[in-house]
């Protein structure tokens, strides 16, 4: 990016949006937004590029959109994959000790024999985690830095994405000259971009809820120690809107937009609706609270899946920090209390947080993924990080260690 050198880029590529974020690290270490781009996907599936010159063509649009409010370049990006894609898997590895200390080298050596032992076939690495380490045996040791033994072992989290799904991004970005600097899994962006460190800490559900999924993410302890997607987003609650009041899909999607609600008991009785004409038939008028019936319904489904996935993680107790929601879908009125009664802990709206720039802008959870996708990009320039691309698909990523090493201790 020649003289922009200190500008970073999130690129978020959704199933119903793609996204882009410049932010530019400012003399003092900041992080200052100073260009958007937000245009609807194309050559997109489910969160899968299926055509590549659509898909290029609209990442090229929303690229120069946010070129031209920066003012700047853009030929680098970190990249966002759809969390439906992301599979996670545990590995252990064992080192045997030299040192009468153990080093941080040392600790990436065991991090990294644990990944090798993952057999990923036609999945490209995206992320490996540590969960904990153990001494001679003796198990739950966070840090073992410092410490002095025979035997350093480690548990790690490696998350995955298919190769062809990784091929197939790395060509668009290819056709729209944009370097990917690294992919990151839409959970992970978006938790970088809406919690804090203290939910993190204490242990928080973050649901992103996207136009074809909704992806979730649990921490404690600093870390991500569960990764899970559903098949369930905004979109299906347009097409049980279109289903049931007998309309297109786009009429559908407009009275969501518009009216609609997740919390039946939020709906005044005397609210109606009306209905535009559409195949040869005329439009009609009936209560809102019909509309909130059928979108109440799917969200309670939604998060009582979210629910069952976090109990399937390991989490059966209330979690600390709580439910966080963002993504496109969760700005609808009645969300956060349809979640409070499905949950039965707090939860609050999730919006891009400790940014500044065009904050009045970015302010909604939809830019969560784009803001969070920026901010790992500027985490890493804070780093040192030379400018190296991923190679992708088959790249092993044994750099990226060294990152969830530093960031845990």
């Amino acid at each position: 990016m020649g003289k922009h050198s200190r500008l970073v880029v999130g690129l978020d590529v959704g199933a119903t949006k793609i996204g882009a974020v410049i932010g530019e690290v400012s003399p003092e270490g900041e992080l200052e937004v100073i260009g958007l781009g937000h245009r609807p996907s194309k050559g997109v599936h489910k969160g899968v590029i299926v055509e590549i010159e659509s898909a290029r063509d609209a990442v090229m649009a929303v690229l120069e959109d946010a070129e031209v409010m920066a003012g700047a370049r853009i030929d680098a990006a970190y990249v966002g994959i759809s969390g439906s894609q992301v599979v996670e898997d545990m590995a252990e590895g064992t080192l045997e000790l030299r040192s009468q200390a153990i080093t941080a080298r040392e600790v990436q050596q065991v991090m990294e024999k644990a990944q090798s032992a993952v057999g990923t076939g036609d999945r490209a690495i995206l992320h490996v985690v540590p969960q904990e380490f153990t001494l001679d045996g003796e198990e739950g040791i966070p840090n073992p830095i410092g410490l002095s033994g025979a035997k350093l072992g480690a548990r790690v989290k490696v998350m995955t994405a298919p190769a062809p799904v990784m091929e197939a991004l790395r060509r668009v970005m290819d056709l729209a000259r944009v370097e990917v600097r690294e992919v990151v899994a839409r959970q992970l962006a978006s938790a970088e971009g809406v919690l804090t460190g203290d939910e993190k800490e204490l242990g928080v559900g973050l649901i992103d809820i996207g136009g074809s999924s909704a992806d979730i993410a649990v921490y404690r302890g600093g870390l991500p120690l569960c990764i899970r997607s559903l098949g369930v987003g905004g979109n299906h609650i347009t097409h049980d809107l279109a289903v049931g009041l007998r309309t297109p899909v786009s009429e559908a999607e407009r009275l969501k937009q518009q009216f609609g609600c997740a919390l039946l008991s939020l709906v005044k009785a005397e609210e109606m609706v009306a209905v535009g004409p559409a195949r040869g038939k005329e439009g009609h008028v009936f209560p809102r609270k019909f509309l909130a019936e059928i979108i109440e319904a799917r969200v309670e489904e939604m998060f009582a899946l979210a629910l069952h996935q976090i109990h399937q993680g390991g989490f059966q107790a209330p979690l600390s920090g709580g439910i966080v929601l963002t993504g496109g879908a969760s700005v609808m009125p009645g969300m956060v209390q349809a979640a409070e009664a499905v949950f039965e802990m707090p939860v609050r709206l999730g919006l891009p947080r400790d940014i500044g720039g065009l904050t009045d802008l970015i302010s909604s959870p939809t830019y969560a993924a784009g803001v969070g996708l920026a901010k790992y990009a500027w985490r890493r320039h804070l780093e040192g990080e030379s400018p190296r691309t991923q190679h992708l698909p088959f790249g092993r990523l044994f750099r990226r260690l060294a990152y969830w090493v530093q960031d845990l201790f």
